[in-house]
């Protein structure tokens, strides 16, 4: 029996069922993601990871097919399999094929982007693999590269979202689980 149990669409807020249909329709799914409608009777939990989603995922001045290649290599690097997934699912729409994704997932240096966007998915991936391990000199080498600081700070964020959501997505999927 799973620790979790799915609340019924019954069960969630007007505010909660809003937010869950908004969140569906932004990432262009066909359903409410279950790892998302596990924590439906926890509205902040709901309201905070909405939040999120919209102003550090969405709300980008970094392209989306960029966005996305950092999500796909951060959640192959985690062993997110379901977030993972999702970041193929919006790549294939870009017209990827697996082959290459594959490739670029064997090696990230080979990503099919103009340089700076190249650079915002390799510094993503740095912040949400190894944040410990960051020193001034790293902000320094990214500001050489052409960033600014609002755009160091919004890299921070989106890895930070990244990581937060693969936490709740992995956790869910763990107590979603049959035993």
């Amino acid at each position: 029996m799973a620790f979790f149990d799915l609340p019924s669409d019954e069960e969630f807020s007007p505010e909660v069922r809003h937010m869950l249909e908004e969140y569906r329709r932004l990432m262009g799914a066909p359903a409410i993601a279950l790892t998302w409608r596990a924590f439906g009777r926890s509205p902040k939990i709901i309201e905070a990871r909405f939040a999120a989603v919209q102003n550090l995922f969405f709300k980008s001045k970094f392209p989306w097919e960029a966005r996305n290649l950092a999500v796909m290599l951060i959640s192959h690097a985690k062993g997110c399999q379901t977030c993972f997934t999702g970041s193929r699912f919006n790549l294939d729409k870009l017209g990827f094929d697996t082959a290459t994704l594959d490739a670029i997932c064997a090696n990230p240096e080979t990503l099919p982007l103009k340089e700076h966007d190249r650079l915002f998915v390799q510094y993503a991936l740095k912040m949400a693999m190894g944040s410990a391990d960051l020193t001034p000199k790293d902000f320094k080498e990214m500001a050489a590269h052409g960033f600014a600081k609002k755009e160091i700070q919004e890299i921070i964020a989106f890895a930070a979202y990244r990581t937060m959501n693969m936490v709740f997505t992995q956790s869910a999927n763990a107590a979603l689980a049959e035993d």
